[in-house]
């Protein structure tokens, strides 16, 4: 039963994210209240940042057609080729951060 109720609340937060209302117009489109909106939503960041992000420290890419691919909770796909600019992939990894 509470899987069942996490996998809700996480359909729940994505069609929030889409739907482009804010909280309260999406409680009172879907009959919920703020409060309980609030603590799934807390509860799946939560658990987000339990699994956390790896930290990726790349030495140097060897070849200049090979590819390093990172996948952030199968939503987020980063390519980083040979001559990347290491300030701006941190800077995308602590923009990622602020979404959870």
């Amino acid at each position: 039963m509470r899987f069942e109720k996490l996998e809700l609340w996480e359909r729940r937060r994505q069609e929030f994210r889409r739907s482009g209302l804010t909280r309260r117009a999406f409680c009172a489109r879907h009959r919920l209240k703020i409060s309980t909106l609030d603590y799934w939503f807390s509860k799946i960041r939560g658990m987000e940042s339990a699994r956390g992000l790896v930290e990726v420290k790349p030495q140097a890419i060897p070849a200049v057609n090979s590819c390093l691919e990172i996948v952030v909770a199968e939503k987020y796909r980063i390519e980083i080729r040979h001559g990347f600019d290491s300030q701006l992939f941190g800077e995308l990894i602590k923009a990622l951060e602020s979404l959870g």
